[in-house]
């Protein structure tokens, strides 16, 4: 990726990071209204796993994470990122179903299936087909926008906070907020995309960090909103909770379908997320093998996940219920392979001879 400033870093990894857990915040029948804590445990883990990959990338100058793993070990550190590519593949898979679903049962039921997956898939190819700097742009005027949206869901709707929503506050159910924080740490684990595709002369350690901490604050903002709101017995029970939760919002006696606004900002905000997932699976690619183009493999990626979408899962709750299995996947690609790289990814003490 070309020459990245700071904010553009905290910008697209709060893009990779937000849309979804925003959208789908699934896992509120485990920790119920302490909920938020969950996002708060997740991010303090993944503060370790980015330090680590941070520090990896460090020791080979100029290079991200891709091309520090196939310029130290070019067999198995290809085989490694081949393993990622199919990781980020699968995101774009299932984050393009919950799209199309979403976009079916919201905004457009009546549309088949197959139209709306290829208009949203070609969306994101073309943002990709832009390069890395549509991509940065993009980031950086939809990223502030949703979070100044956030922000004035919070005013809007402070009238209508109900405090007795969050007892009893001190008794916290231990297990159920385990099992909370075991279940959303495979969204909060995103973030390690920053160093795969940044190279380690453009950022440190604090701009991935603030990503995560600026994007697991929005998040938890969200979840009080929501438990205050609507409360954890309606929410749970909800597919698209923090939906309803716009819902909510009234301007005066003429606006009252504020929900379609936020989304028509929300909308390009999550297509910019996919299009950030299309690009690391181009890019990794291209570091993997370097006679192909990146650029030129964006569209058959692009229809490889609109059959993967389509093949993969019958509906959203199927693809709800993989949400637990898909926790196991992700921790080894965001826990245990990052451990795994810190320990073993070193420069040669000697370089070799031609």
């Amino acid at each position: 990726m070309n020459k990245i400033t700071t904010r553009q870093i905290i910008l697209l990894g709060i893009v990779y990071m937000l849309p979804f857990v925003i959208n789908e915040v699934r896992f509120i029948s485990t920790a119920k209204q302490h909920t938020y804590i969950t996002y708060l445990a997740a991010a303090i883990l993944f503060m370790g796993v980015l330090w680590m990959l941070s520090r990896s990338a460090k020791r080979f100058a100029n290079q991200d994470l891709f091309q520090s793993l196939v310029s130290r070990f070019p067999v198995i550190g290809r085989g490694i990122g081949f393993l990622y590519l199919m990781f980020f593949l699968f995101i774009l898979t299932r984050d393009l179903r919950i799209m199309v679903d979403y976009t079916r049962v919201i905004l457009l039921p009546n549309t088949p299936f197959i139209v709306t997956s290829l208009l949203i898939i070609a969306t994101v190819v073309f943002i990709v087909r832009g390069g890395p700097r549509t991509l940065i742009s993009l980031s950086e005027i939809m990223g502030p926008i949703v979070i100044v949206a956030i922000f004035f869901m919070l005013i809007m709707l402070f009238k209508d906070f109900h405090l007795a929503n969050m007892m009893p506050f001190f008794h916290m159910d231990i297990p159920g907020v385990g099992e909370g924080t075991w279940l959303v740490l495979s969204s909060s684990g995103q973030i390690i995309m920053l160093p795969f595709i940044i190279s380690s002369k453009d950022y440190r350690y604090r701009d991935p960090l603030y990503s995560l901490v600026i994007g697991t604050l929005l998040i938890v903002l969200v979840v009080l909103m929501l438990v205050l709101v609507i409360g954890v017995p309606v929410a749970e029970r909800l597919m698209y909770p923090s939906y309803e939760l716009v819902r909510e919002i009234r301007v005066a006696d003429f606006l009252d379908r504020f929900d379609l606004i936020l989304v028509s900002l929300w909308y390009p905000f999550i297509l910019i997320n996919m299009a950030i997932s299309l690009y690391v699976v181009c890019y990794g690619l291209k570091i993997m093998l370097p006679s192909v183009s990146g650029k030129m493999m964006a569209a058959p990626i692009g229809l490889l996940s609109f059959a993967c979408s389509a093949w993969f899962f019958r509906d959203t709750v199927q693809m709800l219920d993989f949400n637990r299995q898909w926790a196991w996947i992700a921790m080894v690609f965001e826990i245990i392979i990052p451990i795994g790289i810190f320990m073993i990814l070193r420069p040669r003490k000697t370089p070799l001879n031609n």
